[in-house]
């Protein structure tokens, strides 16, 4: 959920960033970081690179805070989460540079792969508060999903998918599909309870990249949305994937959409598990709404949206 409460950078823009970097990330975007950075330094910004693999835990965020506008993750879904995780609630508010192969962050804002206007809304983007979940008390701030395409992520090679991007999904996506579906058992709020051969819980409006999940979620709406699968072998299950490739899902008979804030899965053996597209072990699943949050800075277009008021933020000194 975004907060339409909104942090408005200087009229000078952000000048003083700090870079992480996931140097595996994306296939034909490997140089977009480096467009970025040069952008950037023409504008007459300062780049700290942070070294690959540092343990961002470890750093004197009272100093960096000082010393820095905002910190830029330049990578995918699952890199924004590593970051978010592991810095200081209050600090520094995130950017993004979109070089992971879904970057279902940047298309639910807006964000494109152009290095001009990633560079505008690095500097002069208004910083919103994002509000995220925890999936056994691990944060994420997208989507979850359990069953068919948790065990797609849990086979996916992550060396075939640096190289190949997207179609390194095909083989896993097939093997998947020929698995027995699971019986899941949901409990939502403590109370609604279903069974499900695939559930999806949802933060935002799209999945695995430029999909559109519903126009019912969405990262500016409070809460989560459960999309609860039925059983019903290969047909049905091609059908729900088509049906999410279009955008439908929510239209087709026999899929349930609870409201809720905490959610329960549970089944009879261990269904693999995915937060923001990334391999998340396996049932039991606890999932709560609520936090944490994150300062994350979006395009001016995006916030437009969603009718905010922005208020001028108060400089650093």
């Amino acid at each position: 959920m975004i907060d339409t409460m909104v942090r408005q950078p200087l009229a000078l823009g952000r000048t003083r960033f700090l870079l992480y970097e996931n140097p595996i990330a994306g296939v034909a975007r490997r140089t977009l970081t480096d467009d970025v950075v040069t952008v950037l330094q023409r504008r007459g910004c300062a780049i700290t690179r942070l070294s690959l693999g540092l343990d961002l835990e470890t750093l004197d965020w009272g100093r960096l805070t000082a010393d820095h506008d905002a910190i830029i993750s330049a990578g995918g879904d699952g890199t924004l989460r590593h970051v978010a995780a592991r810095i200081p609630a209050d600090t520094l508010p995130i950017g993004l540079i979109p070089r992971g192969t879904g970057n279902v962050l940047a298309s639910e804002i807006g964000l494109t792969r152009s290095a001009t206007r990633i560079a505008g809304s690095l500097m002069h983007g208004p910083a919103v508060t994002a509000t995220g979940a925890r999936a056994n008390g691990q944060p994420f701030y997208l989507m979850a999903g359990i069953g068919f395409d948790g065990e797609t992520v849990r086979r996916l090679d992550a060396g075939i998918k640096q190289r190949w991007g997207k179609p390194a999904y095909t083989r896993p996506v097939l093997s998947s599909l020929a698995m027995p579906e699971p019986t899941l058992r949901v409990l939502a709020d403590g109370g609604r309870q279903a069974d499900a051969g695939w559930v999806l819980v949802a933060n935002a409006r799209r999945y695995g990249g430029s999909f559109k999940l519903s126009s019912r979620a969405g990262l500016h709406q409070p809460g989560l949305l459960i999309y609860l699968l039925p059983r019903g072998g290969l047909a049905r299950r091609l059908t729900h994937l088509t049906a999410l490739s279009l955008g439908a899902l929510d239209r087709l008979p026999g899929v349930e959409i609870w409201e809720a804030t905490e959610v329960d899965i549970s089944s009879d053996f261990p269904s693999a598990v995915q937060i923001d597209g990334d391999p998340f072990g396996t049932l039991p699943l606890k999932i709560k709404w609520g936090e944490p949050q994150l300062a994350l800075i979006v395009p001016e277009t995006y916030a437009a949206r969603l009718g905010a008021e922005f208020t001028p933020a108060h400089p650093r000194r």
